[in-house]
């Protein structure tokens, strides 16, 4: 054999014996992350990214983990706090503020995992890390991080039987561990939340045992939180107690101050609920205020603002539920997390509450008035068309205004055919969304009925019609066979009105207009203590005015509200926050452009500006996104609108900037030591590494639109049209 085939042939047999060894080894030179991403991976390119802060009023945990940082050790407690309180954006900052100063700390993982409980791939991905580092856990904290790996370490699995098995993990934590109180607190929490795989509650008393264990050890324990969940749903007396302690527990989370007014609600207290929920509304844009976070980023505001609206229209307090409804029209939208066609998210609730609780107080003009305005303009979302539609056709019945009524209900027609047999679409946590086919036919039928009214048609058909209108309102109902004359049916229907403000004055005109004042004296008793607050220029104060003296009332028939003694104590209201959204105010700059001309954000005040934050000119995607804005700039401009893009780049750097993106028509700016990134929020402060950003201001230099993500915001196109809707508040 020749040398060199010898030397080959030993050459070759080697590399066969340590190939293996080598593919086994990690990369020396992995691939960088992506401008603004993560470097540990995509469960942490979402969620917050800014730092955590100690607050004061988050609730009393004390949840022993391993650590060496007694801060960590701090911030850990304040997460698992938040999340009892549903805080979870929050929480998850926490557990990553943790993190940051112990990086080893597997438990800050699983804390991580345990704030995406709405997001179960991030929640898995989260509880993977904290396995890797198990090895440095306690036993007891084991026990935690397996039981979440065995619940998100098979997505596939059964819901229900992953439920059941981590309800029989979280048993075995407590009875190996009796004087945990977390255990015992989020094992309440978990038997509570296993609905959702599926999982029945066999017993609520002994959860409530459970849950009153921990209150027992720690009387001021945010657990009051699932206490009320637990009996907001079969006997609300017996949450009374955790009611008045719930807020005062974790003050400083809005949802904690929510979630007594289920209670109050459900007995009948809507003086207390609404006190509630305004006292929400107040700590949520408190918040909002201070960190500069868009209002969808916390996880029930939507719910918390839409349950005010209710709740004060159960007091007949419409103008200061108009008020809040408005407001939440005004409220930014995003193309993921706040879109008109997810009715769970606050712009949908928004346009919904408005319109129902103008047509629940008999504000016809005003309905007809908002139709294709700012407040109630065509949507091409199909659910809000009908609503527009039907509330339109609704409020012209009771003007009398025939031809805009068909004129609705041609529109619902046609919208029906396009509609046709379209299945609904599914939200962001593949829920089904609303069935449009349902919501049009029923639509349909109302207004089909109305018409008939209008032309004095057949009564059964009517009716037939209204039957089929199955979503009508009840107090609607009342209302068309009082017009009909059909007082036995109105009586009838009167029947199941809410025993609230605007439910028992309907309730009244319906008996007197039936005959029946005996009756209707009694439900009036009633009235005066619970439509105290109504406002009194509604159309039906007049008329109650008017009965009251009929019925042997004083014609100032209100009583004044009692003082509840059992609600805990209460904060001032104007130590909190303001009651309504309020864009906060853009922090000013001096930054140079290529030519080293220094510009500030108050030579544009007047002016509406669209500020882009973007990672220098390598950043590919950041190219693409001002591209696309530099295309739109002739569009922005029409609008009076200046386009603004400051880059991580030193100033000579914004020319190769202005060559790969075409970004003509947009003032570049450098910010190459990141100050301003910074006090923009455009900032990582756990990975210290800048992030991408774009921002609306309106002429006063308000912030009315934002975004802070790994990636660019490259959807020109609907940040334009949300100019044209969100400026036209600003205007006011």
């Amino acid at each position: 054999m020749r040398a060199w085939e010898s030397a080959g042939t030993i050459f070759f047999m080697l590399m066969r014996r340590l190939l293996p060894l080598f593919c086994c080894l990690p990369l020396l030179h992995a691939e960088e992350p992506l401008p603004g991403h993560s470097e540990h991976g995509e469960a942490f390119n979402q969620g917050p990214r800014q730092a955590a802060v100690l607050m004061e009023g988050c609730g009393k945990v004390d949840f022993p983990v391993t650590t060496a940082s007694d801060e960590a050790r701090k911030f850990f407690n304040q997460g698992v706090a938040q999340f009892h309180g549903f805080w979870f954006y929050e929480a998850e900052r926490s557990f990553r503020q943790a993190l940051k100063l112990d990086p080893g700390m597997a438990m800050g993982y699983w804390g991580c995992s345990l704030a995406n409980v709405n997001n179960e791939k991030r929640a898995a991905e989260f509880i993977a890390e904290a396995v890797k580092r198990r090895d440095s856990a306690s036993a007891r904290e084991k026990l935690w991080i397996g039981a979440w790996q065995k619940f998100y370490g098979d997505l596939k699995k059964d819901k229900k039987q992953r439920y059941m098995d981590l309800i029989r993990d979280l048993e075995g934590i407590v009875h190996d561990h009796p004087e945990d109180v977390e255990a015992k607190a989020l094992l309440g929490w978990t038997i509570w939340k296993s609905k959702d795989g599926g999982v029945a509650m066999v017993s609520r008393e002994s959860v409530d045992a459970l849950l009153r264990e921990v209150l027992a050890k720690e009387p001021m324990h945010p657990a009051h939180h699932y206490r009320i969940h637990l009996w907001d749903e079969g006997k609300p007396a017996r949450g009374v107690d955790s009611a008045a302690a719930c807020g005062q527990a974790a003050p400083t989370i809005a949802h904690m101050w929510h979630m007594p007014g289920h209670i109050y609600g459900k007995l009948g207290r809507h003086e207390d609920a609404a006190w509630h929920q305004e006292v929400s509304s107040r700590v949520d844009h408190g918040h909002i205020a201070r960190t500069r976070i868009r209002p969808d980023q916390i996880h029930n505001y939507a719910h918390n603002q839409e349950w005010l609206v209710r709740t004060l229209r159960e007091q007949g307090r419409a103008g200061e539920a108009l008020a809040i409804a408005r407001n939440m029209v005004e409220v930014p939208r995003h193309p993921k997390s706040n879109t008109l066609e997810n009715p769970k998210h606050v712009a949908s609730h928004g346009r919904t509450r408005l319109v129902e609780t103008l047509l629940k107080f008999e504000r016809w003009e005003e309905v007809v008035a908002l139709d294709d305005s700012r407040w109630l303009d065509p949507t091409g979302t199909e659910l809000h068309e009908i609503v527009r539609l039907r509330s339109t056709g609704v409020a012209a019945f009771f003007l009398g205004d025939g031809k805009r009524l068909e004129g609705c209900l041609s529109g619902l027609e046609k919208l029906r055919k396009e509609i046709g047999d379209k299945e609904p679409g599914v939200d962001e946590q593949g829920k089904k969304l609303p069935d449009a086919r349902q919501w049009v036919k029923q639509g349909i039928a109302e207004l089909r009925a109305l018409v008939s009214m209008g032309r004095n048609g057949d009564g059964a058909e009517i009716g037939k019609l209204l039957d089929e209108a199955k979503d009508t309102p009840v107090e609607r109902l009342v209302r068309y066979h009082l017009k009909r004359g059909d007082m036995e049916k109105a009586v009838e229907v009167a029947g199941k009105l809410p025993q609230d403000a605007p439910g028992l004055a309907l309730r009244v005109e319906t008996l007197d207009a039936a005959g029946k004042p005996d009756v209707a004296k009694k439900h009036f008793e009633t009235l005066r203590r619970r439509g105290a607050a109504m406002d009194r220029g509604l159309p039906v104060s007049g008329r109650m005015d008017g009965l009251a003296v009929k019925l042997g009332f004083p014609q100032e028939w209100r009583l004044q509200p009692q003082v509840a003694k059992d609600v805990g104590d209460r904060p001032r209201m104007d130590t909190l926050g303001p009651l309504l959204w309020e864009p906060v105010q853009g922090r000013d700059f001096q930054l140079a452009d290529v030519a080293g001309k220094m510009h500030g954000l108050s030579v544009f005040r007047g002016k509406p500006v669209v500020v882009v934050f973007y990672l220098g000119s390598d950043c590919v995607h950041c190219m693409e996104q001002l591209a696309d804005f530099a295309k739109r700039a002739e569009e922005f401009g029409k609008r009076g609108i200046e386009l603004v893009a400051i880059g991580s780049d030193e100033p000579m750097g914004l020319r190769k900037t202005a060559d790969k993106s075409k970004s003509g028509g947009m003032l570049l700016l450098a910010d190459p030591d990141l100050k301003v990134f910074r006090e923009w929020g455009c900032y990582d402060d756990f990975e210290e590494k800048p992030l991408h950003g774009t921002f609306l201001l309106d002429e006063t230099g308000r912030m009315r639109w934002m975004e802070v993500s790994y990636e660019p915001f490259q959807d020109a196109g609907f940040l334009l049209k949300e100019a044209d809707r969100l400026l036209q508040f600003g205007k006011e």
